[in-house]
């Protein structure tokens, strides 16, 4: 181990400090050697500074900051290139920062710490351009939302709950998803311009869909609906003028073919018009 001191203004000082100990050291600052690594010391006698050779090549790969007697800042050159790709600050509270980067990319990824080392936010800012393309966001260190260009994922107790979806980037919400406590989609809303659903589908337990409602009229009330079977057929019912009376049915098969069509022209409920094959023939 080797001590070297700076400005101690005498040799008789510095060979009592020496002797004396850090506890000692308020008159000058000075740094201690070990194999591997160098500390620097202020006036104070309080740690500032320490450099890591970790793998004893003669380049330090770490370098650690000091104040107020506790660590606030660690970097790490990762590849030895002299850049630092890895460095983590510290707040008085134990939070903590890490921000991470690759050699000859711009990205950079940043991730916030609770107190306790729990996760509270992850940012990829894939590009380095300061705005990240994605956002995750934790509490009581369970995954709560992630935010990215095509939409924003929520969850609860670490599990996918529903899902605002703009698949063309333009900025609004074009198609909302629903899970079940299990993760299965549920149900998935598709959005008009003025926000409001326009059309819902509902699944099964497989994820098939069971049923939807088309064209809803801002009120919740649809248009047509169409019901699934298991064998992949439908029927859809229209409401054309949505007084709750069907006056269309039609049935399709599962490769989309219509197979019968059924009009009530009256509205009174029984359906007069009849075409293809049907259960009633």
């Amino acid at each position: 181990m080797k001590m070297i001191l700076k400005g101690t203004g005498s040799g008789l000082m510095a060979v009592a400090l020496l002797f004396a100990g850090v506890a000692s050291t308020a008159a000058a600052d000075w740094v201690q050697e070990s194999p591997g690594q160098k500390a620097y010391y202020g006036a104070d006698g309080l740690l500032q500074r320490v450099e890591i050779d970790a793998d004893r090549d003669g380049r330090f790969e770490i370098e650690e900051k000091y104040a107020d007697k506790r660590r606030v800042k660690r970097r790490e050159d990762l590849n030895g290139d002299g850049h630092w790709e890895r460095q983590i600050t510290w707040e008085k509270d134990g939070s903590a920062v890490l921000r991470e980067s690759k050699k000859g990319q711009a990205g950079v990824q940043q991730t916030w710490y609770e107190p306790g080392g729990a996760v509270r936010r992850i940012e990829k800012d894939a590009d380095g351009n300061g705005s990240p393309e994605g956002v995750w966001e934790y509490a009581g260190g369970k995954l709560s939302r992630v935010k990215k260009p095509e939409g924003i994922w929520h969850y609860r107790e670490g599990r996918l709950s529903r899902a605002e979806l703009d698949p063309d980037g333009n900025g609004r919400m074009d198609r909302i998803e629903y899970y079940d406590q299990s993760g299965r989609i549920d149900k998935t809303e598709q959005l008009g311009p003025d926000g409001k659903a326009k059309a819902r589908w509902y699944f099964d337990e497989k994820g098939q869909p069971e049923r939807t409602e088309d064209d809803l009229d801002g009120q919740g009330r649809p248009k047509s609906r169409r019901e699934f079977a298991k064998n992949g057929s439908f029927m859809r019912l229209i409401d054309a003028d949505r007084n709750g009376v069907v006056e269309i049915r039609e049935h399709f098969a599962a490769d989309g073919s219509l197979i019968s069509r059924e009009e009530d022209l009256d509205g009174d409920g029984s359906f007069d018009l009849r075409l293809g094959k049907t259960k009633e023939n």
